[in-house]
């Protein structure tokens, strides 16, 4: 055999074996801005290159108090400046008088799902038909609503259609579809036992590692793992990820916090309300049927073990979404809607908002089973 036919073995043999390379995750998810196609248009109001917004408040989104009569100025669809009510415009700007309207900076969402959570023929007792929960796809609506509720940029923080997902991502930002720039996350790293079973359940470690990895060729630029994964299955698939600059997120029962953070997980969900560490007879890599609440109704903020626990969390850096709207049905002192408002969505509002006014809530549904599963 030759050296050099030796040397080609060698080289192929290397390339086969080297590591994938990392993802740059911004260029991903904020590609360069496109000119909307003919389609998109309908939803484009004004489209020139430099727009000045003249005497509009600002709310900054920083908790700051909102700012009267400023002057904006966007160049090519980002804001450029900030500036005082008398400001020299740009030459050639369109300018709009925004007096008695308020501005504020595209929302970014750090959990927003493209589908919506179904059981069939639920009633009042909380039953429903089999299988249940379902996921429904919303690929035609939820683009537009988030993006029509000021949402910018979306992570999807778990798909049940990845390749829906990618695909919906790929036509916004190739100008052919409306809706805001996507951190798709890959589907969902869940365990054995789920209750959902539009889920693939992950049957050891290695099968998280090449899960993770096949779908970080397929585009997407987050994970979130789920309530069923084993510690051992969370840790192959947290270090595949870092290894090509990806993150994972978790809504975690069968792996407390304080595991997964010494897993080095990135990012957890739903606040401490899925955080099962103190939960009578939890056991290893299970999730106990309590899914966290006795560990959240029993641990004080203010106790040395809370504050044992975020000391822990913030020392490895891991952050954590709050989704405060998941637990507000929770809430003793929640308001459901009466049944009249849920015709808000009609014409003549007036008429409507006076109906609202005086009608009393309506009785509160039993909780159906597995109702704290949420995305």
């Amino acid at each position: 055999m030759t050296k050099p036919f030796i040397g080609l073995l060698l080289a192929a043999a290397l390339i086969g074996t080297a590591p994938p390379g990392r993802v740059s995750v911004g260029e991903r998810i904020l590609p360069p801005p496109v000119q909307p196609n003919k389609a998109l248009m309908p939803f484009v109001k004004v489209s020139a290159q430099t727009i000045a917004l003249r005497h509009v408040r600002i709310i900054d989104g920083t908790g700051a108090k909102p700012v009267p009569d400023r002057t904006v100025i966007i160049e090519g669809g980002k804001i450029a400046a900030v500036l005082g009510p008398r400001a020299k415009i740009p030459t050639g700007a369109t300018v709009l008088d925004m007096t008695g309207r308020s501005l504020l900076p595209g929302l970014v969402g750090m959990h927003n799902h493209m589908y919506y959570i179904a059981r069939p023929n639920l009633d009042e007792a909380g039953h429903a038909h089999a299988p249940s929960p379902l996921v429904p796809q919303m690929t035609f609506s939820a683009p537009r609503l988030y993006l029509a509720g000021g949402v910018t940029t979306i992570r999807t923080t778990g798909s049940v259609e990845p390749y829906t997902d990618l695909n919906i991502k790929a036509r916004i930002d190739a100008g052919m579809l409306a809706g805001p720039h996507m951190d798709v996350t890959g589907p969902y790293l869940e365990g054995p036992n789920s209750a959902f079973i539009q889920m693939h359940q992950l049957k050891d470690a290695d099968h998280a590692r090449r899960m993770v990895a096949f779908w970080a060729d397929q585009g997407v630029t987050s994970f979130k793992a789920y309530m069923n994964i084993s510690r051992a299955g969370l840790k192959a698939a947290i270090d595949e990820a870092h290894r090509r600059g990806l993150k994972v997120t978790g809504h975690l029962c069968s792996v407390t916090y304080p595991e997964a953070a010494a897993l080095g997980i990135d990012n957890l969900e739903h606040g401490f309300w899925a955080n099962t560490q103190n939960d009578p007879g939890k056991e290893p890599d299970r999730c106990p049927a309590t899914t966290g609440a006795p560990t959240l109704a029993a641990m004080d903020a203010d106790s040395a073990e809370a504050r044992t626990l975020i000391k822990q969390l913030v020392d490895a850096r891991v952050a954590i979404t709050s989704t405060l709207p998941v637990f507000e049905p929770s809430s003793p002192t929640y308001r459901p809607l009466a049944p009249a408002c849920w015709t808000c969505s009609a014409p003549r509002p007036a008429r409507i908002t006076s109906r609202c006014a005086g009608s009393p809530p309506p009785p509160r549904l039993n909780a159906p089973p597995g109702a704290r599963s949420s995305g």
